[in-house]
């Protein structure tokens, strides 16, 4: 077995003024602006960050890129995994530092580039999966498009367009390559449903350039998707999802930021098997903390340092090695707005960058035995599967699908909340838990004649159009009703709000289950006059 191993570190490119971001979030915004805005939210929160030295730098400066790339050969990080932001029509932002590196040839760091193929859109858009820098600096919402670059694919002429960009990068000697292919990773690549076509138009253009086609690497994907060569496991996000790692992590909540245990979330990594022939990376994963760019509503690793994450990383090195896998993937080497970065910061100085050292010189040498090593390794993995927890999850998300296929089918037959609400008498509602039932709960009754005086939810700093939000410990509205939308615990919270307010509380699960029963079938159930605008 050939066990050497290679580390390359994803990279972003968002230290640097563009116009769109001048205008989308103030001028001179960059991530610097949102880690400088960071703020400490709990006992122990390290906020803000502070780059070693001050070193603010910019990436349109050669110096900095420089600096990266000999910081990053000194310390074992062999090759930058840019995120590459290309949009509809060839719109493309961030694009200059990779253009750069491509056009300085004499910066001696190997790279390519992973696309980042989301729609970018405000935090308070609606849109599924919108990306966007930080909620802090949102403008006024009204008169203000949610969607800032739309990612939409296009035909034949539109991903020949793509292509021939990527072509001089993929051709520079420093671009990595794997059996004679070029390295491109896709974010999201169950997002594009011409995958195979798009994919078999790129592959039959490059074989054109003495290329054996490309070597497209799916992020985080658990499918078997037409021409994906492997799939990357990205942390700390894929360990932190059930689907994927088979378990939950451990989390706390400390003033509305999820806080979730790092080195649960690292044994995952450790544990995590393939569950089909398709050949994955396991990458691994600095530290995590998006609240420079989430605030009260961001998540947070917990137990993170030094010494954790070089032990981990060895773990994880070794098992990718055993794998076969020819890289180790890091993330992140400068993600500031999501604290997950190698660069070295005023608190822990190099420390970080020592461990990758350590983990790729141990990893190197001549004299390790991996299948050994990863024995040892697999011996102190143990198999406790968090049964319970994930069972719990199923039940979730089994009542939460139930709940909204007989509310929709209520509605198609014009029965409608609102009336059961007032039909009991019920004036004024008070909504606990604002995740999606709520929102669409409130979107029912919010316009018609019962009033929705304000909404609960254990999360601070939430925001839904005009809607009031109170914490568990202020003193609540006057109203008549508290509809609980959250799936799970009712009786617990029933507790909880009994000791709040004298008003009625109700399960908007049993509301929903009760009223399809009443009706039956063949029953006309309550109708309703058209809700008032």
């Amino acid at each position: 077995m050939d066990k050497r191993l290679n580390s390359m570190a994803m990279y972003l490119p968002q230290f640097h003024r563009v116009p769109e971001n001048d205008k989308w979030w103030g001028e001179g915004f960059t991530d610097w602006t949102t880690v400088k805005a960071a703020e400490k939210l709990f006992d122990g929160h390290e906020q803000p960050r502070v780059p070693l030295d001050g070193n603010y730098y910019n990436l349109l400066d050669k110096k900095t890129l420089v600096w990266q790339a000999e910081l990053a050969q000194k310390y074992g990080v062999d090759a930058f995994c840019f995120y590459h932001y290309y949009f509809s029509d060839g719109k493309k932002i961030l694009e200059k530092p990779m253009e750069n590196l491509l056009a300085w040839k004499d910066i001696n760091i190997s790279y390519c580039c992973c696309w980042a193929n989301q729609t970018w859109a405000r935090t308070w858009s609606k849109l599924y999966e919108a990306n966007a820098w930080s909620e802090k600096f949102e403008p006024n919402e009204d008169g203000t498009n949610p969607v800032l670059l739309k990612q939409e694919y296009g035909g034949r002429l539109e991903w020949e367009k793509h292509f021939s960009y990527l072509l001089p990068f993929f051709l520079d000697e420093r671009y990595v390559k794997i059996d004679n292919k070029p390295v491109f990773l896709i974010y999201m690549p169950e997002d594009i449903s011409e995958l195979a076509e798009m994919l078999e138009c790129w592959n039959a253009l490059i074989l054109k350039h003495n290329f054996d086609g490309i070597y497209v690497i799916g992020v985080n994907s658990i499918k078997l998707l037409p021409g994906i060569s492997a799939r990357l496991f990205q942390g700390p996000n894929a360990y932190r999802l059930p689907l994927i790692a088979g378990r939950t992590v451990k989390e706390i909540w400390k003033n509305g930021v999820n806080i979730y245990d790092y080195q649960d979330c690292w044994k995952n990594a450790v544990n995590l098997r393939n569950a089909d022939h398709l050949k994955t990376y396991y990458g691994g994963f600095v530290d995590y903390d998006n609240t420079p760019r989430k605030g009260k509503l961001g998540v947070s690793a917990g137990g993170v340092s030094p010494d954790s994450f070089g032990e981990n990383l060895y773990k994880l090195a070794i098992k990718n090695i055993v794998l076969g896998n020819e890289w180790l993937f890091i993330n992140a080497w400068n993600e500031w707005g999501e604290g997950n970065y190698l660069e070295p910061d005023e608190k822990n100085k190099f420390q970080f960058l020592e461990k990758v050292q350590d983990v790729m010189e141990r990893c190197n040498a001549p004299q390790l035995d991996v299948q050994k090593e990863w024995n040892n390794i697999s011996e102190q993995i143990t198999e406790d599967n968090d049964t319970t927890e994930l069972l719990k999850m199923v039940d979730k998300y089994r009542s939460l699908y139930k709940v909204l296929n007989l509310w929709l089918t209520l509605k198609e037959r014009n029965i409608y909340l609102q009336d059961y609400f007032l039909e009991r008498g019920f004036g004024k509602a008070l909504i606990y838990g604002m995740a999606e039932l709520g929102k669409h709960l409130y979107e029912e009754l919010g316009q018609g004649k019962l009033k929705v005086v304000g909404a609960l939810d254990r999360r601070q700093g939430l925001t839904y159009k005009d809607l009031t939000f109170y914490c568990i410990d202020e003193e609540l509205p006057e109203c008549d009703v508290v509809i609980v939308t959250v799936i799970q615990d009712f009786d617990a919270i029933k507790g909880m709000l009994q000791e709040k307010t004298s008003a009625e509380i109700v399960s908007l699960v049993n509301v929903v289950n009760g009223i399809a029963e009443e009706i039956g079938e063949d029953k006309p159930g309550y109708q309703q006059t058209p809700v008032e605008g």
